[in-house]
């Protein structure tokens, strides 16, 4: 069943009537073809929902009646960064909507020394604004009410810089990369050395791996290196396989208090 779930910039306080018109009414018209009284959902992607229901659907044009704000518990309380070393877009943008079903906050890509693409200029802002649109509407089939940062980093360095600042800002954080490079360490052995934790920044290489200067940055930087089980997996299934993991062992795919403790 399709979600009749939209994204708005803002709803003032107080704001009865909205309307919504571009992709939302084209959508609200002519794909789901929904008719006045229908319900929907409008998120903000700052952690506000609304109930409201179709009064009038014009050409290019849908008005709602917001018939109040809707409580979520579909946020996880861990704050987890998803980093991705640049690789085919398509590959990418399949991670990013997954991810942010899966409750990711940020999802961070940067240009790896193995990675085969890069971004700037134009196609930079260019691909920012698809990726922020995939979000939005991954947040609102999935049912969340933030949606998740996208940063683009030009290197790997800038990226671990950012990490050091997230867990700086935050008291600490984990900090996980996964790597073929036979480390011994898994996820659940993690488990044991950090037990609760309330943000988490993990990273996935491109196709190739990582370089070993790369791998070397990562420790030195405080990050575990990680592998996940003994097969070779694609980017996307990887990071996939990673967030899905940690929001197990610390996020709210176990239970929601798993991932409430002070850092320290």
């Amino acid at each position: 069943m399709t979600r009749k779930c939209f994204f708005v910039d803002r709803i003032d306080p107080g704001e009865e009537r909205i309307r919504l018109t571009g992709e939302n009414a084209h959508h609200i018209e002519n794909v789901l073809r929904s008719k006045p009284e229908d319900e929907i959902e409008v998120r903000d992607g700052r952690g506000r929902g609304w109930k409201g229901v179709i009064t009038a659907i014009r050409s290019g044009s849908v008005e709602v009646h917001i018939r109040g704000e809707m409580e979520s518990s579909a946020e996880s309380p861990l704050d987890l960064t998803l980093a991705l070393a640049f690789a085919r877009f398509d590959r990418m943008e399949l991670v990013l909507r997954q991810a942010t079903e899966m409750g990711v906050s940020r999802f961070v890509a940067f240009r790896a020394r193995r990675s085969q693409y890069g971004l700037a200029g134009t196609r930079l802002r260019k691909r920012m604004d698809r990726w922020v649109k995939i979000t939005r509407e991954a947040l609102c089939q999935c049912g969340r009410t933030r949606v998740p940062e996208v940063v683009i980093l030009p290197d790997m360095s800038e990226f671990l810089n950012l990490a050091e600042d997230e867990a700086r800002n935050a008291g600490g954080c984990l900090k996980v990369a996964a790597c073929e490079q036979e480390p011994e360490r898994s996820l659940l052995s993690l488990k044991g050395i950090r037990p609760r934790c309330s943000r988490a920044v993990v990273a996935v290489g491109p196709e190739g791996g990582w370089h070993a200067e790369e791998v070397d940055g990562f420790g030195e930087a405080g990050f575990y290196m990680v592998r996940l089980g003994p097969r070779i997996l694609r980017l996307e299934t990887a990071a996939v396989a990673l967030v899905a993991s940690v929001q197990l062992l610390w996020g709210d795919f176990g239970s929601r208090a798993s991932g409430r403790e002070d850092e320290s």
